[in-house]
């Protein structure tokens, strides 16, 4: 073999070892941005969607605590970010998540002295879940008044209900119904969407003697015992947390039958629809 045939071949076999080296290479670097840097790039992404979530849940609660306490005729739009958006160029980390307008999810049992029931009615909810896939999954929650986020199987309380004790004997309670129109309870995606609320109604105003006790039945009943527990903290009042019991999916709030426990209860409706377009 001539040395410019030798040379030739020696060319051609270095040109396809530097190639497989090259492929090699970008193998491993693609499994490395993959395995290890994608999925904290896309965990950084989705903590930061869910503190969006979690203002926005926020902003909505302030709508509707504003609609229950001055009980007009008006709509409010509230905006929640149910996904992320990919990655740009690499085209990964997109999430989907759900909101979703759920009738009937929370009872809500208030006894006198008589031992009958004095009220008994039943609130809905606004519930959004996301769809991480990397950051633990969780859902944000406005139930009767109550700012709730929930990582199941544990949930934990945000924002307070209205539930108030103003002196010794005089409490007040205000439970908001979230009703929906059939049609416009469900929305999922990426996407923006608006959360349209109203103001319809207070059926239910009235004033109660010697209370007993508030029982609430709910899938989040951790967050309901901290909102009882965190007012009979309160130094003014003279019951305790020890007064507030929990078992299953149901909380207790007892009141010492040695004080004229005086309640002020409020039960209010506000109609919720979502995404574009409001239905009458």
């Amino acid at each position: 073999m001539s040395i410019r045939k030798l040379n030739q071949s020696e060319d051609a076999v270095v040109g396809i070892v530097v190639t497989v080296l090259l492929i090699g290479l970008a193998v491993s670097v693609s499994v490395m941005v993959n395995n290890v840097y994608m999925p904290r790039w896309v965990e950084e992404i989705e903590v930061s969607h869910m503190e969006d979530v979690a203002n926005q849940f926020a902003m909505l609660k302030y709508a509707l605590d504003i609609q229950a306490a001055m009980q007009e005729k008006m709509a409010i739009s509230s905006s929640i970010t149910l996904g992320s958006k990919s990655i740009p160029i690499l085209d990964a980390g997109k999430t989907f998540g759900t909101l979703q307008i759920l009738e009937d999810q929370c009872r809500c049992i208030i006894r006198n002295e008589s031992g009958g029931e004095v009220f008994n009615g039943s609130a809905g909810m606004i519930k959004y879940s996301s769809g991480n896939s990397y950051y633990v999954h969780q859902d944000y929650v406005y139930q009767g008044g109550a700012l709730i986020l929930s990582q199941p199987p544990d949930d934990m309380l945000i924002g307070k209900p209205s539930f108030v004790v103003t002196d010794y004997t005089d409490i007040s309670f205000v439970l908001v119904n979230i009703t929906t129109t059939e049609g416009k309870s469900f929305a999922s995606g990426d996407g923006t969407y608006p959360i349209h609320t109203e103001y319809v109604d207070s059926p239910v105003v009235m004033h109660i003697n010697n209370v007993t006790n508030i029982t609430i039945y709910t899938n989040y009943p951790n967050s309901w015992r901290i909102a009882f527990e965190s007012t009979f903290k309160q130094s003014d009042n003279p019951f305790s947390s020890d007064d507030v019991s929990m078992s299953g999916n149901r909380v207790i709030a007892e009141f010492p039958t040695d004080c004229a426990n005086g309640l002020d209860l409020r039960y209010v409706e506000v109609l919720a629809q979502v995404s574009p377009g409001w239905i009458e």
